[in-house]
C-alpha cells in the first residue's frame, strides 16, 4: 500500500516538473502557437538581456544599449538579425570571450547570412564563444528554451 502511495507521489512530482519545463519553453517562445515562428528581434533582446551588465564596454551604457535594443527590436529578416548580432559583439568586453575565439569571424560570417538558419547559427556561435562568466546566473535555466526558440526561426 505504501509503495503505491510513493509511486503516485513520484508520478505527480514528475508531471509537475515536466509542466514547469514546458512552461519555461513556452515563455521563451513568447506564446507561440501553430505555424508561427518566434520573433527574431525578441530573441536578440532576450540574449542581450542574459548578459551581465559588467560584460559590456562603457559605450553600451552610454547610448549603445538603447540604440542597439531599438534596432534589434525591429529586426524582421535574417540579414538584419546577423547585422545586430555582429553589432552586439562590438559592445562586449574582449575578456568576456573564450580564449581562442575570434570575434572577427562573427562579423565576417554576418556578411554571408541569407537565412534565419544562418543567423541562428551565428548567434549560437557567439553564445558558445562567450565565457560562462559573461552571463547572468539565470541563463543556465533559460538557455534550453531560448535555443529551442532559436531553432524555430523561419
Amino acid at each position: 500500500m505504501n509503495q503505491i502511495a510513493i509511486l503516485r507521489k513520484k508520478s505527480i512530482l514528475l508531471l509537475f516538473i515536466m509542466g514547469l519545463a514546458a512552461a519555461t519553453t513556452q515563455a521563451q517562445l513568447g506564446g507561440l502557437t501553430g505555424a508561427k515562428s518566434p520573433n527574431a528581434g525578441s530573441l536578440l533582446k532576450q540574449f542581450a538581456g542574459a548578459l551581465k551588465p559588467a560584460s559590456f564596454l562603457s559605450s553600451w551604457a552610454s547610448g549603445g544599449k538603447t540604440d542597439w535594443l531599438s534596432t534589434a527590436g525591429k529586426v524582421t529578416d535574417a540579414v538584419n538579425m546577423a547585422s545586430s548580432i555582429s553589432s552586439l559583439t562590438s559592445f562586449i568586453k574582449p575578456d568576456m570571450f573564450k580564449q581562442g575565439f575570434n570575434v572577427g569571424t562573427i562579423t565576417q560570417a554576418a556578411g554571408a547570412v541569407k537565412t534565419y538558419s544562418d543567423a541562428s547559427g551565428l548567434l549560437k556561435s557567439l553564445e558558445g564563444g562567450l565565457k560562462p562568466a559573461a552571463f547572468l546566473s539565470s541563463w543556465a535555466t533559460k538557455r534550453p528554451g531560448f535555443m529551442s526558440a532559436l531553432n524555430l526561426l523561419k
